[in-house]
């Protein structure tokens, strides 16, 4: 609801409506006497208020889905700069180069947490029923999810690994190829 309508009082035979019906007396506002009364005309069946209340019921979940997405990103910024901390000996190039492949690792580590946290909370498996007389457990989506992301994961790993042995052997490789020709130079 928009804040213009959050500003209108609330007539006294409303609150007093509204405190009859179980809402403290801090709770009452516009919206709250509106969303009531579109509810109470929705269960007499006016399709007006039924729509209204869908309505207002999408816009609450769109609010909370948006939420949610800026609270991931915000985790995998942080995780993606705690990853490139541990990721000291590339170069600013390298980093860059594989900027993508540090975004889906530290989004991968996000969400595999997500997802460990709801398996620890609701299980592995979930009850199922097909029919009158099939029914059974099964592995929830969310363990499924997990499995196949953490293949994803285990594999970008092992990239971001190959990654810092082969600079690991570059920088050795440049090292001993200095040593020999500083070798070289001093046995004359």
């Amino acid at each position: 609801m928009s804040n213009e309508i959050n500003n209108f009082k609330v007539p006294s035979s409303v609150q007093a409506s509204l405190m009859k019906l179980g809402i403290s007396e801090e709770d009452i506002n516009a919206e709250t006497a509106i969303n009531v009364s579109l509810y109470l005309q929705a269960l007499k069946g006016n399709v007006s208020a039924i729509n209204a209340l869908k309505k207002q019921f999408e816009d609450n979940e769109n609010i909370i889905k948006e939420k949610k997405a800026k609270d991931i990103t915000k985790l995998v910024e942080k995780e993606e700069k705690r990853i490139k901390e541990n990721l000291e000996s590339l170069s600013k190039e390298q980093l860059e180069v594989n900027k993508d492949l540090i975004h889906n690792v530290a989004f991968l580590s996000v969400t595999l947490r997500e997802l460990t946290e709801d398996i620890a909370k609701n299980g592995v498996k979930e009850k199922y029923k097909n029919g009158a007389n099939q029914w059974g457990f099964k592995d929830r989506t969310e363990v499924k999810t997990y499995n196949n992301m953490f293949k994803n994961y285990q594999s970008s790993m092992k990239q971001l690994n190959d990654i810092i042995y082969q600079n690991e052997m570059l920088k050795k490789q440049n090292n001993i190829e200095e040593d020999d020709f500083d070798k070289f130079g001093e046995e004359e």
